[in-house]
């Protein structure tokens, strides 16, 4: 069976996106190394590494269609949300049939992020 390594995101600067993360999810800082021209930082999001890469010639933002999203599951959604919107974050929520809550926002370089809690029957 594959198991998740890491999901790698271009940004245009490195150093926003990786206090973009921080500030928000705290995630801790995995290493920093560079390839050629690229920087590249790594953090652990719990269960998987998210690989944020600034390399001259990268796409300007995240390329329609590229992917969807990528999903975090939040201890304290109300406090998450309170948070996000408190910096002047735009989301859109949904509360699913089971009761799950979910957000959607945006990163600094328009990667879509979403926040999530699981509702009484996950």
């Amino acid at each position: 069976m594959a198991s998740l390594d890491h999901i790698g995101i271009y940004v245009k600067d490195l150093e926003r996106s990786l206090k973009f993360y921080a500030d928000i999810f705290n995630f801790p800082e995995h290493r920093r190394f560079t390839a050629g021209e690229a920087r590249i930082a790594v953090l652990d999001v719990g269960g998987g590494l998210l690989e944020l890469i600034q390399r001259p010639g990268a796409p300007a933002e995240a390329p329609e269609g590229g992917w969807s999203h990528v999903a975090f599951h939040i201890d304290d959604y109300d406090g998450m949300v309170s948070k996000l919107e408190g910096m002047g974050l735009k989301l859109r929520k949904v509360t699913l049939g089971d009761g799950s809550r979910i957000a959607f926002f945006k990163d600094p370089d328009g990667h879509d992020i979403e926040i999530m809690e699981k509702g009484m029957s996950q």
